[in-house]
């Protein structure tokens, strides 16, 4: 199943491509797409959502390794 990702910032379109284009490749492994990502992005991260019985498999991916607001507001 491929994963929802969640990604931060939300508005870095560019880190948006990567990371769609990064899971193509491998959708079933958070740390393939964590080490693709950190190619361009050696700060990045990918942290697996587990919630008990929810039946999408969703990935957090933070380009800085964390939470940031969005680029319009810096």
């Amino acid at each position: 199943m491929r994963p929802v990702l969640i990604l931060n910032p939300a508005d870095d379109e560019t880190f948006a491509s990567s990371a769609h284009a990064a899971v193509g490749s491998s959708p079933t492994d958070p740390r393939a797409l964590q080490d693709a990502i950190r190619r361009t992005y050696p700060s990045a991260a990918v942290h697996v959502r587990e919630l008990t019985g929810e039946p999408t498999v969703i990935w957090y991916v933070y380009r800085d390794g964390r939470w940031v607001g969005p680029q319009r507001e810096r």
